[in-house]
């Protein structure tokens, strides 16, 4: 290393140059005067006198020393930091040489395999002395050695005496220091697998996982040697009890039936012009009695003559009548039920004939047909095209066309009552009057005749008689009845009249599944609902009417005026055929 005083001995003459004297203007005439060389001790001395400036010369510019001295101070500024660095440098490599560099042993080739099928362990150890092998620096334990037919090495975690099976210890021999064990199973096949040296200082897994905790034991309890009782064991509890809706409580429908048994009509918007009609009153003396219809709760309902003396002969009517000291508010029901029946004017509706009023028991007479109810009248009949070409028919026959025909009466009333804002509530083929030549009217009879009890359905002990199968799901689960529900149950009506009133509508439902099934509407599962079939002799259009009609939005299906003008359209040129 050289000190820093040497540097700057060398570095003298750059930092600090002799200027050298300017010989430009010299004469001939002055010759170089030779000096007496310095003696050793002697102070340094001008060998000539400093010339004179002259006059006529020019003085020297500074500029030549002021330029040497920024050149180097350049060269001082960049050579003395490389300088530096190669020092510095050169010492860091002379300690590093100083340093014993460790020697790293070989890495030692160690393999172990298994062979999985006949738990065979195979050992290929590059060095084994003293029968112990080392694993990361560490003792790993004796191996034992059986002889090599077996070849069977089993790997103990234990520091005992390593031996063989001969009594001989594989540390005292000296001629298998670099021999490798031999194994009769190749080490390399498909089912070895390659298992690393475990390590000694792991801590082993607990006896049994932290999840599983084994059971109690059970013990026999004798009185004299039970000591260990077991801890009681909490009852398992009771599952929820789940509630089910009865068919009585998926019910919220009011009743519909009147005093006198009969479907009472509603009237959704009541006006004093359209409220008050005349009735006009009959002598009691002339109505005939012929047979008893039925009845309900506070009357009863009979077939009954009336003679007409305007028309000189009689007429069949239906009378319904109170019974004897009926109270005040069933015979003020029942004069609602009048005002209602005495706003209905249109021909193909069952209209009002007239009252008794001014005597004990009250009585009103409605319209009656003489083929009866149009679910009887139906089923007496056969379909045209059912019938063989060749062969007499067993019953009468009707055609298509009539049967439409028939629809469009009905239709037609229903309309009627639709614009009135009347809901009849009970609209099905038996409470439809049919009359010579197909002519139809609608009623409100069924419901007081016993020969229709199995169409109605009373959810429970005191609760009203309910038409389940012709009702609209608002009407049967929230109680709401509108023009629009008498919609969906002329749907079911026509599905009577195009089957010829076969079967019953759902028939393979019971009356708490029909409950069930319309109840898919109120729970938004409308798709799941189940829809009466497609009848035989039903074309596609006429079906899809049906389906309309059935919507589970009220608001979505067709008022009565449109399905009027689609039962006509379909009706067009149908003559009337039907035999009298």
């Amino acid at each position: 290393m050289f000190p820093i005083t040497d540097i700057f001995f060398h570095l003298s003459p750059l930092l600090f140059p002799v200027p050298v004297p300017c010989r430009c203007n010299a004469t001939k005439e002055e010759a170089p005067t030779v000096t007496n060389p310095l003696v050793e001790g002697q102070v340094f001395e001008s060998r000539s006198p400093p010339a004179p400036p002259d006059p006529k010369t020019p003085p020297a510019a500074p500029s030549g020393l002021l330029v040497g001295g920024l050149v180097t101070l350049g060269v001082v500024f960049a050579v003395i930091p490389v300088v530096l660095f190669v020092l510095y440098r050169r010492s860091r490599g002379a300690q590093a040489t100083e340093k014993p560099q460790p020697q790293t042993p070989p890495p030692e080739n160690r393999k172990v395999s298994m062979k999985m099928k006949d738990l065979h362990i195979n050992l290929s150890l590059a060095s084994v002395t003293t029968g112990y092998s080392r694993a990361n620096g560490k003792l790993y334990g004796h191996v034992a050695v059986d002889d090599e037919a077996s070849s069977s090495l089993y790997q103990e975690p234990y520091k005992a005496a390593l031996t063989t099976s001969s009594d001989q210890s594989v540390g005292k021999s000296t001629d298998c220091t670099d021999t490798l064990l031999k194994s009769p199973f190749p080490l390399d096949t498909e089912d070895s697998v390659d298992y690393a040296v475990p390590d000694l200082n792991m801590t082993p897994p607990p006896p049994f996982s932290d999840v599983y905790k084994p059971p109690f034991p059970d013990v026999v309890k004798h009185p004299a040697t039970a000591h260990f009782h077991s801890p009681p064991v909490p009852p398992i509890p009771p599952p929820p009890q789940e509630i089910y809706l009865s068919a009585a409580e998926y019910c919220q429908a009011p009743s519909i039936q009147g005093v006198t048994g009969t479907v009472a009509f509603t009237e959704d918007e009541v006006t004093d012009a359209n409220y008050e009609r005349p009735v006009p009153e009959l002598a009691r003396h002339r109505l005939h009695p012929l047979e008893t219809l039925g009845g309900g709760p506070c009357g009863v309902v009979r077939l009954c003559r009336v003679d007409d003396v305007g028309r000189s002969g009689s007429r069949l009517v239906v009378m319904k009548q109170l019974h004897p000291g009926a109270k005040e508010i069933t015979k003020k029901e029942f004069h609602q039920e009048a005002r209602t029946l005495s706003r209905l004017t249109e021909s193909c509706v069952a209209r009002l004939v007239g009252m008794v009023t001014r005597s004990d028991p009250l009585c009103l007479m409605v319209e009656y047909l003489s083929c009866g109810d149009l679910h009887q009248f139906l089923r007496k009949h056969t379909h045209h095209e059912t019938v063989p070409a060749c062969g007499a028919a067993e019953q009468p026959v009707i055609s298509y066309g009539g049967l439409v025909h028939l629809a469009v009466q009905a239709a037609a009333g229903m309309r009627h009552l639709e614009a009135l804002g009347v809901v009849h509530r009970d609209l099905a083929a038996r409470n439809c009057l049919v009359g010579p030549g197909l002519t139809l009217k609608v009623s409100d009879l069924a419901m007081s005749r016993p020969l229709y009890a199995s169409h109605y359905y009373r959810a429970g002990e005191g609760l009203p008689l309910l038409p389940v199968r012709w009702m609209a799901w608002e009407s049967l689960l929230q109680g709401r009845f509108s023009s629009k529900s008498d919609v969906w149950a002329f749907g079911v009506t026509l599905w009577e009249i195009l089957t010829l009133a076969r079967q019953q509508p759902y028939a393979e439902l019971s009356d708490d599944g029909v409950l069930e099934n319309v109840s898919q509407c109120c729970h938004g599962d409308a798709a799941a609902m189940m829809v009466l079939p497609q009848p035989a002799l039903c074309p596609r259009e006429m079906y899809d009417m049906m389906t309309a009609c059935w919507r589970p939005g009220d608001r979505q299906r067709p008022p009565f005026w449109e399905v009027l003008m689609f039962l006509q359209r379909k009706n067009l040129g149908y003559c009337l055929d039907y035999p009298d």
